[in-house]
This record gives structure tokens, sequence and C-alpha cells, in this order.
């Protein structure tokens, strides 16, 4: 009952035309599709809606009066009404996600019903007037009343929950998956290969924010032995001669191994060229693939690929962030922070730099690269961050930079967790490594493992060859609240022999199956990565913050563990 009248009160506080300026800059910003069928069916959802009329929202009424259907359509064999609705929501959570006026009512429709849903800070200003007027005949029922607004429809649109990822089986789409390979480079400049990773690693973040697309890992065209092939492949090379750039792609088509599509240019070897080619290569496989598999327009358009106008040598620099995140080392930890560093500097607008510069400062304390005296890498990996969010606040860096700080940083965050895991959720929503990212953090750092489980099964679902880390939030919830059997297997997938996380996980599987030679070999693994007594150990599991129940959990299996190895000595 309290969720119904909640939901009815949302229709309620704004007034018509408020929403309906809202309705029309939705209209006006291009993300309903040229057809005017998605822009009338909004309108009439929204207007049923402030009738009072939203309870009588259904699908059979949706079909005849905006979608052409006659009077013998039947929900149950046509799923337009379903489709359409299901494409509008998409819609509306990406244009939210890129909107930065924060005074707009936003409107929403949630899973499970045709009813829109009205919220923002025009409804808070609107609640505290008209609470107001009412406050006039009883005081303290309106204070109550007000109370529960505000904390429902704050200023800040703070969510209280990582908004729930439809699954895969519910969408109105198909998704297509796309195994981008590695771009070579080629030629006698020394930055070649540096280059070609960095344009493969844009091209992959800017193919991910469709989101009926998911990147994943590279499986090759005549790769069969991946569970869930991929549909395409793309790959390249980039030619680097003097002033002159020369880069090849193709996207082939599985199983038949056909090239769809390919692409050849000659260009200039600067940094604005280079990205503009990105971008025009991301949109038109886009726009192929979005034909080719019925995806409405507006889902086809390029949304997150920025151009900023700093130099060759920042850009090259910044994307040398790609690079170290494969694979970090303290020698190009050193460089990246040299380079970004004077890159910002000199082009203080570059928010791709002052993203790449946070995650460089985190790594200062998170893995002690680089250390330096006298220095709070956390205190300036603040305030890149706060650049990174002026200067490009939907980019993948620096929603994954906010993210990270959120939780990792001396002081946690949580209300900011929520909010960039959100936006990252919105913009990137098929992207594996997001997932993961996003539903590891929710399940081990604040507790909602139904949320993050939930989002991790959706990464490992759609990446055919996932990363042994994928694996690590399942593991913690087997091994420290699941049976004997099922912590044993769910450390099965866990064989990084450098990973603190992994090596603890299967100590205490280990443990828990009473395998004492297993036990022994990950302690002395453990030790060779710097956990060597027992204190080291649960100083490290302190250090991490983890939610309060996890850290308990981990705590008193560690305890009983390490009686159980003093008891053998």
């Amino acid at each position: 009952m309290k969720n119904r009248v909640l939901e009815s009160s949302v229709s309620a506080w704004p007034s018509p035309a408020e929403v309906e300026s809202s309705v029309s800059d939705i209209v006006k910003s291009g993300v309903l599709g040229r057809s005017d069928r998605r822009a009338h069916l909004l309108r009439y959802l929204v207007e049923r809606e402030l009738a009072g009329k939203g309870a009588e929202l259904k699908a059979y009424s949706i079909a005849i009066d905006v979608l052409g259907r006659d009077a013998s359509f039947e929900a149950s064999t046509d799923s337009i009404v379903r489709s359409e609705v299901g494409r509008l929501r998409d819609a509306l959570r990406l244009y939210f996600a890129e909107a930065d006026n924060s005074e707009q009512i936003r409107i929403d429709i949630p899973k499970g019903t045709y009813r829109p849903v009205f919220s923002g800070a025009k409804i808070h200003k609107n609640t505290e007037r008209r609470l107001s007027s009412f406050r006039v005949i009883i005081v303290g029922a309106c204070v109550c009343i007000a109370c529960v607004f505000i904390y429902i429809f704050g200023t800040d649109r703070q969510p209280n929950k990582i908004d729930d990822q439809v699954s895969l089986s519910e969408l109105p789409y198909e998704v297509v998956r796309i195994s981008v390979e590695a771009f070579e480079g080629k030629g006698n400049n020394p930055d070649a290969g540096k280059l070609a990773f960095g344009i493969y690693s844009e091209l992959v973040m800017d193919l991910s924010v469709y989101p009926w697309i998911s990147i994943i890992s590279p499986t090759g065209i005549s790769d069969t032995t991946a569970p869930a092939k991929a549909d395409y492949v793309l790959s390249g090379d980039t030619f680097w001669q003097g002033e002159e750039l020369k880069t090849h792609a193709q996207l082939v088509a599985l199983p038949k191994n056909e090239v769809i599509w390919s692409n050849n240019l000659s260009i200039k070897a600067n940094s604005e060229t280079i990205k503009s080619n990105i971008i025009d290569v991301s949109s038109q496989i886009a726009s192929l693939l979005g034909s080719a598999h019925g995806i409405a327009p507006e889902l086809a358009r390029s949304r997150s690929a920025q151009v900023s106008p700093e130099g060759l040598e920042a850009f090259l620099c910044y994307i040398g962030l790609h690079r170290y995140l494969t694979k970090p080392t303290d020698e190009q930890h050193g460089e990246l922070r040299s380079c970004l560093t004077v890159s910002v500097e000199k082009y203080p607008d570059f928010g791709d730099a002052w993203a790449a510069l946070a995650i460089v400062y985190m790594d200062e304390s998170r893995f002690e690269r680089n250390p330096r005296p006298v220095n709070d890498p956390w205190q300036k990996a603040q305030y890149a961050i706060d650049q990174a969010l002026k200067y490009a606040p939907t980019r993948m860096p620096t929603l994954n930079a906010a993210l990270i700080f959120s939780i990792e940083a001396p002081t946690q965050n949580l209300e900011n967790f929520l909010r960039y895991s959100t936006l990252l959720l919105n913009l990137y929503p098929r992207h594996p490594p997001t997932l993961f990212n996003v539903g590891s953090r929710a399940a081990e750092f604040t507790g909602n493992w139904e949320t993050g489980l939930k989002l991790v099964d959706q990464a490992l679902i759609l990446e055919p060859r996932p990363p042994t880390s994928f694996f690590i939030t399942r593991a913690y919830n087997a091994v420290l609240f699941g049976t004997d059997k099922e912590a044993l297997f769910s450390v099965q997938e866990l064989t990084t022999r450098t990973s603190k996380s992994e090596l603890l996980l299967n100590y205490l599987a280990a443990y828990r199956n009473a395998l004492r030679d297993d036990m022994s070999n990950y302690r002395r693994l453990l030790g060779e990565e710097g956990l060597v007594g027992n204190d080291d150990i649960v100083e490290h599991v302190q250090g991490r913050r983890y939610n309060s129940e996890l850290e308990a959990a981990i705590l008193d299996q560690l305890e009983s563990a390490f009686r159980l190895e003093a008891s053998q000595n």
C-alpha cells in the first residue's frame, strides 16, 4: 500500500507545464529518433498519468490508441507494446544520464509498468511551496510529509540503491557481441604500438555506449572454443610514417567469416583527426549493425565520444593509460604520472587526462606505486576527479576513477558510489568490465549482494572468456556464506598466483575442507605477496574496508584457520 501511495503522489506534485517542458526537451534532443511514434507514445503515457488515469495504462489501450493496432490485438501474441515501451525506457535512461539540467523534471518508466514516474529538483521545490500553504492548517503533519518528500525527491536526486539492470532475456532487442582484437601498430614511429593499442581501447569505449552492443574479450575469427562465441570480430592496424597515419579496420560476421565492413584511411597524425576517425568508425559500425538487427535509430547514435583540442603528445600520454591498466608496472606508472602532469598543465580542459591522472594518483596508495614522501595522493586524486567531471563527465575513465575513489579513499562515500554506479550502468549497460566493477563493489563494499551478484552474473553471461577476477565476488559469497562444497567449487576459477584476494579465498576454501597441504601452499604464496604473518593478513583485510558483515565473516574464518594451523605445529 505504501509504495502505491508514493507512486501516485509522484505524478501529482509537478505542474503539467513543467512536465510538458521536460517532454519537449526530450523530443527536441533527438534521443527518440526521427519517427513521431515514440514521441507520441511518451506524450500519451505522460498525459494519461497527469490526468490521473495512469492506472488505466494497459498494453491493449496503448496498442490501439498509439501504435495503430486494431481491436483484435492480443498482448500474448504481439510484443509491439512491450518492445516500444522498452525502447522508450532505454531512450529516457540515456537522455537523463547525459542531461546537465538539475532543474529539469526527470521522467522514468519503471520496469514492469507502463506508468511514467516524475522526479527531480522542481518537484522538491513545488512540494515545499504547496506544503507551506498547507502548514497553516496542520503544521505537524506537513513537517512529516515534507521530510518524506525531501528524502525521496532531494535536490541532488541521489539514488538510494543501484538501478537494477534489465536482464538480457527481458530486453526488447538482441544483444550483439563484438570481439575487438587489439590493433597492430606498424611504421617507423616509436609510438606506433602505443597509438594502435590506444585506438583499439578508445574504440572499445565508444562502442560500449550502445545498450545493444556488448564488447567482449578477443576470441579470434577461427576460435570455436569460447562458450559464448562472438557475433562479430573487429580487427585492424595502423601504419605511422612521418606525419601520415594509415588506418585499416574490418568487421567480420561469424560464423561465416564474412567481411561485412571495412575502412581504409590516410589521415594526418594529430590528435583531433585521430579521435574524429575513431568516432567515425564506431558510428559506422553501430549504424550498420543497428540496421541489420532492427535497432531503433536513436539507440545507434554516438553519445560518449569526446573531442578536445589537446596536442598529439598529450593524447599519446593519455592513451598510455590503457596499456598500463592491462598490466601495471612501476615504470609505466612513473612515466604516466610525469607526462600526465605536464599534459593537464598545458591543456587544463583535457578531461580524459585528468581522469587518467586520478587513477595514477590513487595507485600510489592502493598499490604503493612510486610513493612520494610528504604527499597526499588521495587529495590530488580528488582534485583530478573534480576536473575530469567538469570537462569529461560521462566518459568511462572519469566515472571509473570517481567510482574507485568513492569506495577506496580514506573516507568512503557510498552516496557518490551509488551515483557513479548508476551513471556507468546507464551509459555502458552491456560492457562486461563495467557490470563486474559495479556489481562486485556493490556486493563486497555496500552489502547489496542481490543486485551485485546479478550484475556480476550478467558480465559472466556476456563475456566468453572472463578474467579470473570476474569470479571473485561469487567466491566471497560462497566461501563466507555457503557450504564447504560450494566454497571449494567457487574458487576453481581463481588461478592468479599474485592476487591477494584470490589467494586468500583459496586459503579459506582449503581450510573449510580440511585440505591442509593446500592451506600451507596458499600461505606460502600469500607470504610471497607480502602477507607473511597472521597480523599482515588481518591488516590487509581490514584495510580493504569491506562491508562490515563481509569483513567480520572473513576475520572469523581466518581466526579459525590460524588456530588449525597452530594446532598442527
